[in-house]
């Protein structure tokens, strides 16, 4: 498991769209928290804390994050990586937990410079401040970093179906944009809001409490029908 650990994440920084999702996310953050390249559709916060309120819980760019994920883990089923690490004897079990830490750990990685990029951005016009830097908002990131690796848990258990790049990206983005924005219009806001694909809209004890609970179920859920269909597949 250790091993095949350093070879996902040696693999992650050989991943060259890696960095042009890093650089996007960067730019988009940037963007949102400095009005003076924005469009000026956005109200701008009164400091780093209202900012970081209004930001932190947007899943605006969760697709995009899918399609980097589906991408890395698709490339490893047409390159006939995870084929080889079958015949070499490495449990199955393994090679998907190894590839979901990494794609998980990359999603909020992504999430995080979204945030940080956003503060910074407003920083340039504001200046900055610590208003942001409480306990509260500390376990509010957490939690929606945790609900982050919930959702790409399901892109993790669409790309180990499909075992093809195209196929991986496909279902992915109908996936994100499904569970993300199109099923609030189709159930009740109340269960929307519960689920790990509406990210906690506020820092309250209560709230982050079932947020962490939904997101533990569904990643749980996500991972373990991943596991027994992979065990299933006759990878030759």
């Amino acid at each position: 498991m250790f091993n095949l650990l350093k070879v996902e994440f040696y693999k992650l920084t050989r991943f060259k769209f890696g960095y042009i999702a890093v650089l996007f996310m960067f730019v988009v953050g940037y963007v949102y928290g400095d009005n003076r390249i924005g469009n000026r559709m956005f109200d701008m916060a009164d400091n780093t804390a209202v900012l970081f309120s209004s930001i932190v819980h947007d899943t605006s760019f969760v697709f995009f994050i899918a399609i980097v994920m589906a991408l890395f883990m698709g490339k490893d089923f047409s390159n006939r990586t995870i084929c080889n690490e079958v015949k070499l004897g490495y449990r199955r079990l393994h090679i998907l937990l190894s590839r979901a830490v990494v794609v998980c750990a990359f999603a909020v990685l992504l999430h995080v410079i979204y945030v940080v990029s956003a503060v910074i951005g407003f920083s340039m016009v504001r200046g900055f401040d610590t208003s942001l830097l409480c306990t509260e908002n500390i376990l509010w990131f957490l939690t929606v970093s945790l609900q982050l690796a919930a959702v790409i848990s399901g892109v993790v258990l669409l790309s180990f179906t499909a075992q093809k790049v195209s196929e991986a990206i496909a279902f992915s983005v109908m996936y994100a944009f499904i569970c993300c924005n199109i099923l609030r219009n189709f159930i009740s806001a109340k269960v929307f809001m519960l689920s790990c694909f509406c990210f906690v809209q506020t820092g309250s004890k209560g709230n982050l409490g079932i947020a962490v609970v939904s997101a533990l179920i569904t990643m749980t859920l996500f991972l373990t029908i991943t596991a027994f269909t992979f065990n299933k597949i006759d990878i030759k």
